[in-house]
Protein backbone atom coordinates (compact mmCIF):
# COMPACT_ATOMS: atom_id res chain seq x y z
CA UNK A 1 0.00 0.00 0.00
CA UNK A 2 1.36 3.23 -0.88
CA UNK A 3 1.48 6.76 1.00
CA UNK A 4 2.02 9.61 -1.13
CA UNK A 5 2.19 12.29 1.14
CA UNK A 6 4.38 13.27 4.71
CA UNK A 7 2.53 15.23 7.42
CA UNK A 8 3.69 17.10 10.05
CA UNK A 9 2.25 15.18 13.07
CA UNK A 10 1.42 17.47 16.68
CA UNK A 11 2.62 16.61 19.79
CA UNK A 12 -0.87 16.12 21.46
CA UNK A 13 -1.63 13.04 20.39
CA UNK A 14 -3.53 10.64 22.36
CA UNK A 15 -0.80 8.38 23.24
CA UNK A 16 2.80 10.26 24.20
CA UNK A 17 4.83 10.76 21.87
CA UNK A 18 8.99 12.12 22.36
CA UNK A 19 10.79 13.99 19.83
CA UNK A 20 14.80 13.99 20.45
CA UNK A 21 16.76 16.39 17.89
CA UNK A 22 19.93 15.80 16.23
CA UNK A 23 20.42 18.72 13.33
CA UNK A 24 17.80 18.20 11.03
CA UNK A 25 17.24 14.28 11.59
CA UNK A 26 15.13 13.75 14.98
CA UNK A 27 14.28 10.36 16.66
CA UNK A 28 10.20 9.71 17.64
CA UNK A 29 9.78 8.00 20.72
CA UNK A 30 5.95 6.82 20.31
CA UNK A 31 4.67 4.94 23.72
CA UNK A 32 8.48 4.94 24.66
CA UNK A 33 9.34 2.55 21.40
CA UNK A 34 11.64 4.28 19.04
CA UNK A 35 9.96 4.64 15.40
CA UNK A 36 12.34 2.68 12.92
CA UNK A 37 11.52 5.05 9.94
CA UNK A 38 13.56 8.26 9.33
CA UNK A 39 12.24 11.64 10.78
CA UNK A 40 13.44 15.22 9.85
CA UNK A 41 12.93 18.86 11.29
CA UNK A 42 12.41 21.32 9.12
CA UNK A 43 11.27 24.51 10.04
CA UNK A 44 10.63 23.88 13.76
CA UNK A 45 8.36 20.98 12.89
CA UNK A 46 8.74 17.16 13.10
CA UNK A 47 8.02 15.31 9.63
CA UNK A 48 7.25 11.28 9.97
CA UNK A 49 5.43 8.92 8.02
CA UNK A 50 1.59 8.75 9.07
CA UNK A 51 1.77 5.39 8.97
CA UNK A 52 4.54 4.81 11.11
CA UNK A 53 3.08 6.94 14.18
CA UNK A 54 -0.21 5.81 13.68
CA UNK A 55 0.44 1.81 13.38
CA UNK A 56 2.28 2.24 16.75
CA UNK A 57 -0.70 3.94 18.47
CA UNK A 58 -2.46 0.38 17.59
CA UNK A 59 -4.42 2.17 14.04
CA UNK A 60 -4.63 0.24 11.01
CA UNK A 61 -3.89 3.46 7.82
CA UNK A 62 -5.29 3.01 4.58
CA UNK A 63 -5.22 5.54 1.29
CA UNK A 64 -7.48 5.62 -1.08
CA UNK A 65 -6.16 6.76 -4.58
CA UNK A 66 -9.15 8.41 -5.53
CA UNK A 67 -9.86 10.96 -3.00
CA UNK A 68 -6.06 11.42 -2.38
CA UNK A 69 -7.17 10.63 1.30
CA UNK A 70 -5.35 8.68 4.32
CA UNK A 71 -8.14 7.04 6.40
CA UNK A 72 -6.56 6.23 9.86
CA UNK A 73 -9.07 3.56 11.94
CA UNK A 74 -8.39 3.38 15.57
CA UNK A 75 -9.25 -0.20 16.85
CA UNK A 76 -8.81 -1.09 20.62
CA UNK A 77 -8.11 -4.52 20.08
CA UNK A 78 -5.40 -4.01 17.85
CA UNK A 79 -4.39 -1.15 20.90
CA UNK A 80 -5.23 -3.11 23.72
CA UNK A 81 -2.69 -6.10 22.17
CA UNK A 82 0.02 -3.84 21.59
CA UNK A 83 0.40 -2.57 24.68
CA UNK A 84 0.12 -5.87 26.33
CA UNK A 85 2.62 -7.21 23.59
CA UNK A 86 4.99 -3.94 25.04
CA UNK A 87 4.48 -4.32 28.63
CA UNK A 88 5.49 -7.75 29.12
CA UNK A 89 8.94 -7.56 28.54
CA UNK A 90 8.95 -5.43 31.44
CA UNK A 91 6.79 -7.81 33.92
CA UNK A 92 8.68 -10.79 35.49
CA UNK A 93 7.12 -13.92 37.74
CA UNK A 94 8.68 -14.31 40.94
CA UNK A 95 8.98 -17.45 42.42
CA UNK A 96 10.27 -19.65 45.56
CA UNK A 97 10.00 -21.58 48.21
CA UNK A 98 8.71 -20.42 52.25
CA UNK A 99 10.79 -20.73 54.95
CA UNK A 100 11.09 -23.24 56.79
CA UNK A 101 9.87 -21.49 60.01
CA UNK A 102 6.63 -20.41 57.70
CA UNK A 103 5.81 -23.96 57.06
CA UNK A 104 5.84 -25.12 60.39
CA UNK A 105 3.89 -21.86 61.44
CA UNK A 106 1.21 -22.41 58.57
CA UNK A 107 1.39 -26.19 59.10
CA UNK A 108 2.15 -26.57 55.41
CA UNK A 109 2.89 -29.88 53.79
CA UNK A 110 6.41 -30.41 51.12
CA UNK A 111 3.50 -29.99 48.28
CA UNK A 112 2.41 -26.36 49.36
CA UNK A 113 5.81 -24.71 50.09
CA UNK A 114 6.20 -23.25 46.83
CA UNK A 115 5.29 -20.14 46.43
CA UNK A 116 4.80 -17.12 43.39
CA UNK A 117 3.80 -13.80 42.64
CA UNK A 118 4.72 -10.78 39.68
CA UNK A 119 7.40 -8.38 39.71
CA UNK A 120 7.90 -4.98 37.31
CA UNK A 121 11.07 -4.13 36.01
CA UNK A 122 11.62 -0.79 36.90
CA UNK A 123 15.05 -0.42 35.90
CA UNK A 124 17.46 -2.08 33.51
CA UNK A 125 20.57 -2.94 35.92
CA UNK A 126 17.86 -5.87 37.17
CA UNK A 127 16.01 -3.44 39.70
CA UNK A 128 12.14 -5.18 40.13
CA UNK A 129 9.08 -3.77 42.11
CA UNK A 130 7.06 -6.20 43.45
CA UNK A 131 4.59 -6.74 46.27
CA UNK A 132 6.17 -7.09 50.29
CA UNK A 133 4.00 -9.69 50.81
CA UNK A 134 4.97 -11.51 48.00
CA UNK A 135 8.82 -11.51 49.22
CA UNK A 136 7.34 -11.64 52.79
CA UNK A 137 8.51 -15.47 53.58
CA UNK A 138 10.73 -16.63 50.89
CA UNK A 139 13.39 -17.71 50.16
CA UNK A 140 15.52 -19.04 47.00
CA UNK A 141 13.88 -16.52 45.14
CA UNK A 142 13.87 -16.90 41.29
CA UNK A 143 13.13 -14.26 38.84
CA UNK A 144 11.63 -15.81 35.09
CA UNK A 145 11.58 -12.98 32.38
CA UNK A 146 9.58 -13.47 29.40
CA UNK A 147 12.08 -14.98 27.89
CA UNK A 148 12.03 -17.90 29.99
CA UNK A 149 15.66 -17.14 30.98
CA UNK A 150 15.84 -17.22 35.29
CA UNK A 151 17.96 -15.46 37.71
CA UNK A 152 18.44 -15.43 41.74
CA UNK A 153 17.14 -12.84 43.19
CA UNK A 154 17.57 -10.68 46.46
CA UNK A 155 15.83 -8.31 48.51
CA UNK A 156 17.03 -5.14 48.32
CA UNK A 157 14.51 -2.87 50.39
CA UNK A 158 10.98 -4.19 51.85
CA UNK A 159 8.11 -1.79 53.43
CA UNK A 160 5.06 -3.81 55.26
CA UNK A 161 2.72 -0.74 55.26
CA UNK A 162 2.94 -0.24 51.82
CA UNK A 163 3.29 -3.69 50.60
CA UNK A 164 5.87 -2.63 48.71
CA UNK A 165 9.56 -4.13 48.00
CA UNK A 166 12.26 -4.27 45.34
CA UNK A 167 14.46 -7.40 44.73
CA UNK A 168 17.51 -7.06 42.54
CA UNK A 169 18.48 -10.05 39.67
CA UNK A 170 21.91 -9.79 38.17
CA UNK A 171 20.79 -9.15 34.85
CA UNK A 172 21.25 -6.16 32.99
CA UNK A 173 19.70 -4.12 29.84
CA UNK A 174 15.74 -5.21 30.76
CA UNK A 175 13.13 -2.97 29.65
CA UNK A 176 12.32 -0.70 32.47
CA UNK A 177 8.45 0.23 32.35
CA UNK A 178 7.43 3.65 31.78
CA UNK A 179 5.90 5.12 34.92
CA UNK A 180 2.63 7.03 34.63
CA UNK A 181 1.69 10.95 36.00
CA UNK A 182 -0.29 10.65 38.95
CA UNK A 183 -2.86 13.47 37.56
CA UNK A 184 -3.59 11.40 34.62
CA UNK A 185 -5.32 8.52 36.50
CA UNK A 186 -9.13 9.39 36.63
CA UNK A 187 -12.34 7.14 37.09
CA UNK A 188 -13.46 5.12 34.18
CA UNK A 189 -10.31 5.05 32.15
CA UNK A 190 -9.11 1.85 30.68
CA UNK A 191 -6.40 -0.39 32.50
CA UNK A 192 -4.75 -3.96 32.03
CA UNK A 193 -3.61 -6.23 34.05
CA UNK A 194 -0.69 -8.21 33.72
CA UNK A 195 0.52 -10.87 35.97
CA UNK A 196 1.59 -14.72 36.23
CA UNK A 197 -1.90 -16.05 38.10
CA UNK A 198 -2.43 -19.60 39.63
CA UNK A 199 0.71 -20.85 38.28
CA UNK A 200 4.15 -19.94 36.56
CA UNK A 201 2.84 -21.73 33.31
CA UNK A 202 -0.04 -18.74 33.23
CA UNK A 203 2.90 -15.78 32.99
CA UNK A 204 2.22 -12.94 31.48
CA UNK A 205 -1.54 -13.65 31.64
CA UNK A 206 -3.33 -10.32 31.06
CA UNK A 207 -6.59 -9.00 31.72
CA UNK A 208 -8.63 -6.12 30.84
CA UNK A 209 -11.12 -2.86 32.61
CA UNK A 210 -11.24 0.33 34.19
CA UNK A 211 -10.45 2.37 36.65
CA UNK A 212 -13.76 2.24 39.14
CA UNK A 213 -12.03 4.52 41.99
CA UNK A 214 -8.68 6.26 42.41
CA UNK A 215 -8.68 7.02 46.72
CA UNK A 216 -10.29 4.15 48.03
CA UNK A 217 -9.86 3.73 51.34
CA UNK A 218 -10.43 -0.31 52.66
CA UNK A 219 -8.70 0.18 56.09
CA UNK A 220 -4.84 -0.29 54.73
CA UNK A 221 -2.06 1.76 55.47
CA UNK A 222 -2.90 4.04 52.33
CA UNK A 223 -5.59 4.49 49.85
CA UNK A 224 -5.75 2.32 46.82
CA UNK A 225 -6.73 1.90 43.01
CA UNK A 226 -9.85 0.55 42.46
CA UNK A 227 -10.80 -1.83 39.43
CA UNK A 228 -12.92 -4.17 37.77
CA UNK A 229 -10.14 -5.83 36.13
CA UNK A 230 -10.13 -9.98 37.30
CA UNK A 231 -7.08 -11.15 39.51
CA UNK A 232 -5.99 -13.73 41.10
CA UNK A 233 -3.50 -15.27 43.32
CA UNK A 234 -0.07 -14.69 41.45
CA UNK A 235 -0.98 -11.60 40.38
CA UNK A 236 -0.15 -9.81 43.31
CA UNK A 237 3.13 -7.71 42.19
CA UNK A 238 2.09 -7.29 38.83
CA UNK A 239 1.54 -3.86 36.77
CA UNK A 240 -1.50 -2.33 36.10
CA UNK A 241 -0.94 -0.11 32.92
CA UNK A 242 -3.18 2.34 30.89
CA UNK A 243 -3.35 2.26 27.31
CA UNK A 244 -0.04 4.33 26.59
CA UNK A 245 1.91 1.49 28.23
CA UNK A 246 2.38 3.48 31.61
CA UNK A 247 2.28 2.28 34.99
CA UNK A 248 -0.73 3.57 36.82
CA UNK A 249 -0.51 1.00 40.36
CA UNK A 250 0.78 -2.40 41.59
CA UNK A 251 -1.82 -5.24 41.90
CA UNK A 252 -1.93 -6.25 45.14
CA UNK A 253 -4.91 -7.67 46.42
CA UNK A 254 -9.18 -8.16 45.57
CA UNK A 255 -12.37 -8.65 47.45
CA UNK A 256 -13.73 -11.99 46.98
CA UNK A 257 -17.06 -13.66 48.15
CA UNK A 258 -20.75 -14.99 47.52
CA UNK A 259 -21.70 -12.20 45.31
CA UNK A 260 -18.68 -9.90 45.34
CA UNK A 261 -17.44 -9.42 41.49
CA UNK A 262 -14.85 -7.56 40.07
CA UNK A 263 -13.23 -6.05 42.88
CA UNK A 264 -9.46 -5.46 42.67
CA UNK A 265 -6.84 -3.43 44.39
CA UNK A 266 -3.78 -1.85 43.07
CA UNK A 267 -1.23 0.36 44.81
CA UNK A 268 -1.40 3.72 43.29
CA UNK A 269 1.88 5.12 41.19
CA UNK A 270 1.75 8.43 43.56
CA UNK A 271 2.61 5.75 47.08
CA UNK A 272 4.80 3.63 44.22
CA UNK A 273 7.12 6.81 43.63
CA UNK A 274 6.97 7.90 47.18
CA UNK A 275 8.25 4.89 48.46
CA UNK A 276 10.96 4.23 45.99
CA UNK A 277 12.16 7.79 46.87
CA UNK A 278 12.41 6.81 50.28
CA UNK A 279 14.17 3.05 49.59
CA UNK A 280 17.03 4.94 47.35
CA UNK A 281 17.35 8.28 50.20
CA UNK A 282 17.12 6.32 53.24
CA UNK A 283 17.14 2.77 52.92
CA UNK A 284 13.55 2.38 53.69
CA UNK A 285 10.31 4.29 54.31
CA UNK A 286 10.70 6.82 57.11
CA UNK A 287 8.08 7.97 58.63
CA UNK A 288 6.94 10.88 60.84
CA UNK A 289 5.40 9.13 64.34
CA UNK A 290 3.96 11.03 67.50
CA UNK A 291 2.65 9.12 70.22
CA UNK A 292 -0.92 9.77 70.11
CA UNK A 293 -3.66 7.26 68.92
CA UNK A 294 -6.83 8.01 67.24
CA UNK A 295 -10.48 6.43 66.87
CA UNK A 296 -12.69 7.04 63.58
CA UNK A 297 -16.14 8.44 63.36
CA UNK A 298 -18.89 5.62 62.52
CA UNK A 299 -19.47 6.70 59.76
CA UNK A 300 -15.54 6.56 58.60
CA UNK A 301 -15.63 3.15 60.05
CA UNK A 302 -18.70 1.76 57.65
CA UNK A 303 -17.46 3.58 54.89
CA UNK A 304 -20.09 6.55 54.69
CA UNK A 305 -19.17 9.82 53.40
CA UNK A 306 -18.59 12.34 56.52
CA UNK A 307 -16.94 15.30 57.67
CA UNK A 308 -16.28 14.44 60.99
CA UNK A 309 -12.36 14.54 62.16
CA UNK A 310 -10.26 11.97 64.61
CA UNK A 311 -10.94 11.61 68.01
CA UNK A 312 -7.98 11.84 69.86
CA UNK A 313 -8.23 8.13 72.26
CA UNK A 314 -4.33 8.44 73.63
CA UNK A 315 -2.11 11.43 73.92
CA UNK A 316 1.61 11.36 75.40
CA UNK A 317 2.30 14.57 73.75
CA UNK A 318 1.44 17.73 76.59
CA UNK A 319 -0.38 19.86 73.42
CA UNK A 320 -3.01 17.25 72.50
CA UNK A 321 -5.66 16.27 75.01
CA UNK A 322 -7.43 13.10 74.80
CA UNK A 323 -11.09 13.87 73.43
CA UNK A 324 -9.99 16.78 70.50
CA UNK A 325 -10.59 15.94 67.07
CA UNK A 326 -8.16 16.06 64.33
CA UNK A 327 -9.55 17.91 61.23
CA UNK A 328 -6.51 18.30 59.60
CA UNK A 329 -3.06 17.56 58.80
CA UNK A 330 -0.91 20.41 57.32
CA UNK A 331 -3.60 21.79 55.84
CA UNK A 332 -5.02 18.24 54.75
CA UNK A 333 -8.24 17.26 56.20
CA UNK A 334 -8.81 14.28 57.56
CA UNK A 335 -11.61 12.28 58.20
CA UNK A 336 -10.14 8.56 58.41
CA UNK A 337 -6.68 6.80 59.50
CA UNK A 338 -5.82 6.44 55.99
CA UNK A 339 -6.80 10.33 55.12
CA UNK A 340 -4.23 10.55 57.60
CA UNK A 341 -1.70 8.69 56.44
CA UNK A 342 -2.01 10.06 52.94
CA UNK A 343 -1.62 13.56 54.60
CA UNK A 344 1.67 12.04 56.32
CA UNK A 345 2.83 10.77 53.37
CA UNK A 346 1.89 13.85 50.74
CA UNK A 347 2.69 16.70 52.87
CA UNK A 348 5.71 16.13 55.67
CA UNK A 349 8.84 18.11 55.44
CA UNK A 350 10.05 18.61 58.57
CA UNK A 351 7.06 19.50 61.13
CA UNK A 352 3.71 18.85 61.71
CA UNK A 353 0.74 20.83 61.70
CA UNK A 354 -2.80 19.41 63.50
CA UNK A 355 -5.23 21.95 63.32
CA UNK A 356 -8.10 20.45 66.28
CA UNK A 357 -10.78 21.14 67.90
CA UNK A 358 -10.96 20.89 71.33
CA UNK A 359 -14.41 21.72 73.57
CA UNK A 360 -15.91 23.63 70.37
CA UNK A 361 -12.87 25.68 69.85
CA UNK A 362 -9.78 25.47 67.40
CA UNK A 363 -6.44 24.50 68.16
CA UNK A 364 -3.51 24.95 66.14
CA UNK A 365 -0.24 22.45 67.45
CA UNK A 366 2.98 22.47 65.73
CA UNK A 367 4.98 19.58 66.34
CA UNK A 368 8.85 17.77 65.31
CA UNK A 369 7.79 14.01 65.14
CA UNK A 370 10.09 11.55 65.16
CA UNK A 371 11.30 9.73 62.36
CA UNK A 372 10.65 5.78 62.40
Amino acid sequence: MKFKKWLALPLCLCLSTTIVCAADRADVYVNNQKLASDAYLINDRVYVPLRAVSETMGASVSWNDAQNSAYITFDEDTLVSSVINNCSESVVAIAGNYTPEYISKQALSYNNAYAHGTGVVIKSSGVILTNYHVVENMENITVVLGSGESYSGVVQYADKLSDLAVVKINKLGLKPITFAKEADIQTGRTVIAIGTPLSLGMMNSASKGIISGTHVNIGEHYAFLQSDISINGGNSGGALVNLKGELVGITTEKIAGIGIEGMSFAIPIGTVNYVLHQFETNGKVLRPEIPVTYAESWEAKIGLPTTKGLTVSTSAVPEIQQGDILNAVNGVSVHSITDYNEALKSTFSASLTLSLTRGGQPVTVTLSPSLK
